[in-house]
């Protein structure tokens, strides 16, 4: 058997701290990712760096930020001179495999290049209609999910690990296994909605969920259907993590293996009023779900479950941000780190050993890609402490938002402009003055493109849909990174 441990990070899409049993939600049930939290360490201060769909999944592939990796917003490539965590375990015996949604790029997979190292790529790159799916197995493909997507590629993961176990039982492996929901759907050509999932799962009564006190009282009635829909969708997904969790066990992996369950970033569910991208009787700086600084958008569960050296029933406080997954995996592993990574080994915290402790975390939104979040979310930095949380805009005259997170968990009071948090709005700004330093961001000094005001770092889109999908402008402006040959 393998001495070194096997990895399965398992994350969903779009499905913010507050909304599993485990980290005090008394409404949805998610008994099984609660029991990978009793048998592991919870941390509770966990963000995503970049809270969209495909920056954050630069983040863990390559520890990396999103203006260092390439990948600025949905739609754009990894950089070819990326060293990801797929190719640093391959150097060291592992077999790698991701499975489910990429949104990194299209299959066929190739190449190693379009694999970003990894040895099998089962996935697609971005659909949310969870019953119609077809995804790519390195160069073969398209092959469709015939059932509820979670669900197959569940199995797909399963199949995986008990094949190379046959095979290759002297090997470790790492599966990476991103899940769809509880990401809005457009299933059955609907876009408005996070109904797209089994019937069975379809027992919370939208008058009994739990509405936060941010949701503006206009929107609540409507407020509550959509997260008794969503608190299903993560029941579903919660069964899919049923299942691993025993099979597992019945194999004999259980105790050499690392799980991780997490998410690429939160969702706002009508709170502040925000409402997602395609609701375009919203005013645009309220269409966008996510990519805020706001706690419902980069705030995300992160648990990390083992046995053999990670005790039970651990929760901690020690900040962790998505370029972190990268090297506290390694760390764990016993892997030297690439002096590259610019995330932190944060491994001490699930262990309780000593470890140096961050003081913040640093957050970034860099667009535009899919949608628009220039003209919606605006471009902005900010930075969270365990009590504050503070951002700052490039176009929005001079925007800033501070949040008390101890006295306002709910972020409604913005204290920015407040003369009684003048210093602490200062040392917060010297702050993401200082990450933006360590981290070479040109955010306030970089060459913008025209129109669309983005950072010029030589960013590419992934594909000609991709560069297909922008408005005419913006194609205009980008044209010296149109797709080339990936």
């Amino acid at each position: 058997m393998s001495v070194k441990p096997n990895i399965i990070y398992i994350f969903a899409d779009q499905l913010r701290y507050s909304a599993v049993a485990c980290n005090g939600n008394r409404v949805v049930r998610t008994p099984h990712i609660d029991r990978l939290a009793r048998e592991g360490a919870t941390f509770d201060e966990a963000y995503a760096s970049c809270p969209i769909c495909s920056p954050y999944r630069g983040n863990i592939l390559t520890g990396r930020y999103a203006h260092a990796n390439g990948v600025m917003d949905n739609q754009y490539k990894v950089w070819d001179d990326q060293t990801t965590i797929a190719r640093v375990l391959r150097e060291h015996d592992y077999r790698t495999a991701y499975v489910g949604k990429l949104h990194l790029g299209h299959g066929p997979y190739t190449t190693d290049k379009r694999r970003l190292g990894f040895d099998d790529m089962i996935a697609y790159n971005c659909i949310h209609d969870y019953f119609d799916v077809a995804y790519h197995h390195n160069e073969r493909g398209p092959f469709r999910i015939r059932e509820y997507a979670p669900r197959g590629e569940t199995q797909l993961l399963l199949d995986y690990i008990q094949g190379h176990s046959k095979t290759r039982e002297d090997q470790p492996f790492c599966v990476f296994l991103s899940w769809g929901p509880p990401h809005w759907t457009k299933c059955d050509g609907h876009l408005d909605d996070y109904a797209c999932y089994p019937r069975e799962y379809d027992v919370y009564n939208p008058q009994t969920v739990d509405v936060p006190g941010n949701v503006p009282i206009p929107l609540r009635e409507y407020a509550k259907r959509e997260i008794a829909d969503y608190y299903a969708m993560t029941t579903s997904l919660d069964d899919c993590m049923g299942r691993i969790l025993k099979a597992l066990d019945e194999w004999g992996l259980a105790e050499n293996t690392i799980v991780c369950f997490s998410s690429d970033h939160g969702d706002h569910l009508n709170a502040h009023g925000i409402g997602k991208e395609h609701f375009t009787w919203l005013p645009s700086y309220l269409r966008m779900n996510k990519g805020t600084p706001y706690e419902e958008s980069v705030h995300v569960p992160f648990i990390l479950r083992y046995p053999k050296r990670v005790a039970g029933n651990r929760r901690t406080e020690t900040l962790f941000n998505s370029v972190d997954v990268m090297p506290t995996l390694l760390s764990l592993c016993d892997i030297p780190i690439p002096a590259a990574v610019q995330g932190k080994d944060i491994s001490h915290a699930a262990l309780d050993t000593p470890g140096t402790e961050p003081d913040s975390v640093y957050l970034q939104i860099l667009g535009p890609g899919w949608p628009n979040r220039a003209v919606q979310v605006g471009l902005w930095r900010g930075v969270r402490t365990r009590r504050y949380a503070y951002a700052r805009w490039k176009d929005r005259d001079g925007l800033r938002m501070l949040f008390d997170r101890k006295k306002d968990p709910l972020e409604m009071t913005n204290l920015a402009d407040d003369p009684a948090y003048a210093q602490i709005a200062g040392e917060m700004e010297s702050l993401l003055q200082r990450w933006m330093r360590e981290t070479d961001d040109p955010f306030d000094a970089g060459t913008r493109l025209p129109q669309t005001n983005m950072l010029d770092l030589g960013q590419q889109l992934i594909d000609e849909y991709s560069y297909s999908i922008l408005p005419a402008e913006y194609r205009a402006a980008i044209e010296k990174y149109k797709p080339k040959e990936f």
